[in-house]
């Protein structure tokens, strides 16, 4: 393996309850009624469709944008709330250490992107290549993310090693060509072997071991 690449959610960070606290007390500030429900089917989504699914059944599209604005700085000044996997910042470290290349791919927008690396204390520049939910068209469990992040990283999708936490990501990786190795910190390790994982971790830094052998 010549390149690690990092999902964010649930492998760095788990920003998921935050930014779902962001977007409903701004939902609420807008006048906008909301609960935690509306979300679910929007998450992995990318977390505009918090804002703009409530919105569109209220009759309230022209609030999106300003909704949508408040979310993120909501988001931005409670980075503290975020839970930081503790193994991230020394994997990513030690992996650079050993000269391999490393880059992230999620869906989440780009903003977000950046205040989790913030809350995380991980320097963007230790990444090649990052990508948002912003430069794909098509999101996962799609190939098109990974098959993006080779292309920019000058890679073959073989020897890409790629960290997920999600069914969806599992499927993305497998199908971009790339070895896949999953956390069990959303989903158990059955459901992740079934989705195609070809290694199945309790924490990240176990990557360290399935690099060596």
């Amino acid at each position: 393996m010549k390149y690690v690449i990092f999902d964010m959610d649930g492998v760095i960070v788990n920003s998921e309850p935050v930014i779902m606290k962001a977007a409903l007390d701004a939902l609420r500030e807008g006048g906008v009624p909301a609960s935690l429900d509306d979300f679910t089917e929007f998450i992995g989504a990318g977390e505009e469709h918090f804002i703009i699914g409530p919105c569109n059944r209220a009759g309230r599209g022209d609030l999106i944008e300003k909704i949508t604005e408040q979310m993120f700085l909501n988001f931005e000044s409670s980075l503290g709330e975020m839970e930081v996997f503790p193994s991230a910042k020394p994997l990513i470290e030690e992996l650079a250490r050993r000269g391999l290349i490393i880059a992230l791919v999620s869906s989440a927008a780009e903003r977000k992107l950046t205040a989790s690396l913030k809350a995380a204390g991980i320097d963007p520049e230790s990444f090649r290549v990052i990508l948002s939910g912003s430069d794909v068209t098509e999101k996962k469990p799609s190939p098109a993310p990974y098959l993006l992040a080779a292309e920019r990283l000058g890679a073959d999708p073989r020897d890409c090693l790629v960290i997920e936490d999600a069914l969806s990501g599992v499927r993305s990786a497998k199908s971009a060509g790339m070895s896949c190795a999953a956390v069990t910190t959303s989903f158990k390790a059955a459901e992740l072997k079934s989705a195609g994982a070809d290694f199945i971790c309790g924490d990240i830094i176990e990557i360290l071991d399935i690099i060596n052998r």
